[in-house]
This record gives C-alpha cells, structure tokens and sequence, in this order.
C-alpha cells in the first residue's frame, strides 16, 4: 500500500496552462479587427498575473463568489485597455473559458494513471467559474471524481472547508491524501488539517513534467 490513498490538484498552474499570449491577441484581432503587439501584451499580462498572485489581492476574496471575480478581475486587468478598447473585458471572457486553458503535457498521463491504480482524485480550486468545462473540453473530466470550486463554497484557500469537502467526497482520510498545487499561500494551507502538500516549483513546464513526482509519490 501507498503512503497516499487520494490526491487533490489545484486547476491553474497545476494541471492546465493559459494558452500563449499571441493565441490570445489572435483571437481578439479575429474579433475585432484590432492588432495587439503580442510581446507588449504578454509583458502587461505577466505583471498583472504577478501582481494577482500578492497577499494583498487574494485578500479582496475575488474568489468566492461569481460577482466579486469579475469585478477584481476587470480591476487587475483594467491596464489592458491601454493596449486596446476592450481588451480587459475579452481577456476576462478568454481566461474564464475553455478556450483559454491546455492540459500540461503530462495532465492526462498522470490522471489516467491515478484511475488505473484505484487512487481517487479530486480538484480543489480558487475559481469564480466553473472550470468543469475545462476538463470537458479535453476529456478529462471522467478522470477526477470530485470538484469543490471556492466560488461555490463561498471560501478560498486555505480555508480548510474546501479541504475537508474534499476528503469527504473521496473517502480518504487527510492523513493519507496528498495536495498537490502552486502557492505555498493557499494550496500549503491543506498542510494545517494533516493532509501532505506538494508545491509545484514555478518554471516552464513545457519541457520539464512536474507531475511525474505525484506517481512516484503514490507508488
């Protein structure tokens, strides 16, 4: 037997990626006919994503409710309208669907191979939209057997409620489940209940397959 007998996943940066930047002013030049210096917008976006990531932002809640997500959204995002009229709002609409989401190359290997051994697998995510239809899109959601979205907890990580639903979903025990994610700040929150957290190190995944040491770990 295992030293885990379920793992939990973050959603964002954990097992999918944003899509590339020039995918995204692609899109919206298909849209509205405008071009968007890809390099200018990916350097913009960067330091938003940064700056969404400090204490003093996930402190606003923008996770827990639909409402409160798109509004501290739009907030961060507001500078992009420098760029071009609209493109804060296309880029909320872009990254709150399945078109702004992929699976990190070794997403679905490592899933399948969590379901061929009996090991159970739950999302645990700070959303303000149902990213279901994320695995959806890429025929993943057969593959996790539980989602609690902090939206519809009304609670963000590290809130040990989203944690515990998650144990109860899947039938294991904290002690024996495994978190696995990429903030120290709300995904290392799961250590506070007993269950083991692994911290994903922030670097390109393209070429480098994180997950790989979720299944040595459950081995």
């Amino acid at each position: 037997m295992g030293a885990f007998d379920g793992v939990l996943f973050d959603f964002g940066h954990t097992l999918f990626d944003t899509i590339a930047p020039e995918a995204c002013v692609a899109q919206f030049r298909d849209g509205s006919g405008v071009d968007v210096d890809p390099v200018v917008f990916a350097a913009e976006w960067g330091m938003i994503r940064e700056r969404s990531r400090l204490p003093d932002e996930l402190a606003k809640g923008r996770d827990v409710s639909t409402d409160a997500h798109q509004r501290c959204w739009l907030e961060l995002l507001a500078p992009l309208d420098g760029l071009a009229a609209g493109l804060a709002e296309f880029v909320y609409g872009f990254e709150c669907s399945s078109k702004g989401w992929r699976p990190y190359p070794d997403t679905r290997t490592v899933l399948a191979d969590l379901q061929r051994r009996e090991i159970p697998v739950g999302v645990v995510s700070d959303c303000g939209w149902d990213i279901r239809e994320v695995f959806a899109a890429y025929g993943l959601q057969e593959l996790v057997g539980s989602f609690d979205l902090s939206y519809e907890h009304g609670a963000c990580k590290p809130d040990r409620r989203l944690f515990d639903s998650a144990c109860a979903k899947l039938g294991v025990e904290p002690a024996r489940t495994l978190m696995v994610g990429d903030s120290w700040l709300t995904d290392g929150g799961a250590a506070a209940i007993g269950i083991t957290a692994l911290i994903l190190p922030a670097r390109d995944r393209t070429a480098f397959p994180a997950l790989a040491s979720v299944l040595d770990l459950t081995r």
